[in-house]
């Protein structure tokens, strides 16, 4: 009889830590403070800041926020090519670029670690009309305006292949051992009183093995749950077999429902983007690109991550000479490229990578071969921010006027290079990744 009741209640305890350690934990969300009334700016580091209010989705609600954002975002790229402005897209045409990665990860917090298989995707369509396009072939001056409206931008995070494991790097030593023991207490002086007392002597000596109950523990971590449980030779009854697997459901679920999906901000809206390139002789050329909202206001950070990607150029990028012929290769810089792997990276996109025009089709269409090569990706502050191995890839091109009508690429990389304001909801849940992940890039672009 005694060493049931040990059992019971070692049991009991082991039971209740993995109910806790299962359970769900969000911490409330606090609003940043006010930083001054939307519309008024102030100046910092020589750049000027404007007070602007967005909106956020917080457990499926709508959520303003109060934030400064740069009275005008820019980047600078490349110059552009002479050709470049006679062949870009006056539209309107449709962009959809579509990015997928898959393999193992697993989130891991309060003493739990829930591990699984992943597949996330994205979706960004927008449609791309040119409204102003001129160009001075005696200065060099350039200066072209695009409107591009967001018509669908969503990401999904699919689950699959789940376990739960113990974690207990994730949770203070002392604070794993001071609950077993407390939980022992309480469920033995549940247990003495149901005995008239009879089970004290029980309870003193179960409480006594709490020490070395913990240290199996410590010896198990890593394990499942239920192999913790099984440890203590207590049996998991089916019930809650049913409970795991219901909070992995939940918990996961619940995760994915509070995440801030960076990419739903800019989707249904429409921005300017004015790409600018002038030569004053005292300055290097470059094309400066600028992004505003429709009506001119600033454009937020979330809106930001996404933008910068944008490039009404890439035909020209991809295809650098309209003249070529099957058989020729050539070079292009990663960051021209940007709008297909901009997905895949944050802030810059480095490297340089290998383009093969490649047997014709019957009807005149060009293909194209994207080799092998490594791109690398660093922040806007310049530090190294992961990288990727480009492992195959092709290409559809227009033979009329050398315009991309299809690109993709499969590639593998650590995903700790992601953009984690851009993915906000794989990052939302995926903590740690285990190695590479596969990833996959499309883009086509289709007249409306």
């Amino acid at each position: 009889m005694n060493k049931n009741i040990i059992i019971g209640i070692l049991g009991a305890a082991v039971v209740a830590l993995a109910a806790v350690i299962l359970w769900p934990k969000s911490g409330p969300i606090v609003d940043p403070p006010p930083v001054g009334p939307v519309g008024s700016t102030n100046v910092v580091n020589g750049v000027t800041n404007v007070v602007i209010e967005t909106t956020m989705t917080v457990d499926g609600k709508e959520t303003k926020v109060i934030e400064e954002a740069p009275l005008v975002r820019s980047v600078e790229r490349r110059p552009l090519e002479p050709e470049a402005t006679k062949r870009l897209h006056d539209g309107p045409v449709v962009v959809t670029s579509l990015f997928e990665a898959n393999g193992r990860a697993e989130h891991a917090s309060y003493g739990k670690a829930i591990r699984g298989s992943y597949l996330y995707t994205t979706t960004v369509k927008a449609r791309s009309k040119v409204l102003e396009k001129s160009e001075d072939a005696m200065t060099g001056k350039v200066r072209v305006v695009e409107k591009r409206t967001f018509l669908q931008a969503r990401d999904h995070l699919a689950l699959f292949d789940l376990d739960v494991v113990i974690a207990l790097d994730t949770l203070p030593v002392g604070q794993v051992k001071s609950f077993v023991d407390g939980t022992v207490t309480i469920v033995g002086g549940m247990a003495t009183l149901a005995t008239k007392g009879a089970a004290a002597p029980v309870v003193g000596m179960v409480k006594a093995g709490v020490w070395s109950a913990f240290k199996a523990l410590e010896q198990i971590d890593g394990d499942s749950a239920r192999g913790m449980l099984g440890l203590f030779g207590v049996k998991i009854p089916e019930i809650l077999e049913e409970y795991v697997n219901d909070r992995l459901s939940k918990y996961a679920g619940r995760q994915l429902q509070d995440a801030h999906v960076a990419l739903q901000f800019i989707e249904g809206k429409s921005y300017l983007i004015t790409y600018t390139q002038e030569e004053d002789g005292r300055t290097e050329k470059h094309l400066r690109v600028d992004f505003t909202h429709e009506n001119g206001e600033p454009i937020s950070e979330p809106e930001w991550e996404i933008l910068r990607s944008a490039n009404a150029f890439l035909d020209s990028n991809m295809v650098p000479d309209a003249r070529c012929r099957v058989g020729d290769r050539w070079t292009i810089w990663a960051d021209e490229a940007q709008e297909l792997f901009g997905a895949a990276g944050e802030g810059r996109a480095d490297g340089k990578i290998s383009v093969e025009r490649v047997e014709d089709q019957p009807d005149g269409t060009w293909t194209l071969r994207i080799e092998p090569s490594e791109i690398r990706f660093r922040s806007n502050a310049g530090t190294a921010a992961g990288s990727m191995q480009v492992k195959d890839g092709n290409g559809l091109v227009d033979a009329e006027n050398a315009s991309v009508k299809s690109l993709q690429a499969t590639a593998a990389g650590n995903l700790a290079s992601l953009n984690k304001k851009r993915h906000a909801m794989f990052f939302d849940f995926v903590k740690r990744l285990n190695g590479d992940s596969n990833l996959r890039f499309t883009l086509t672009v289709d007249p409306e």
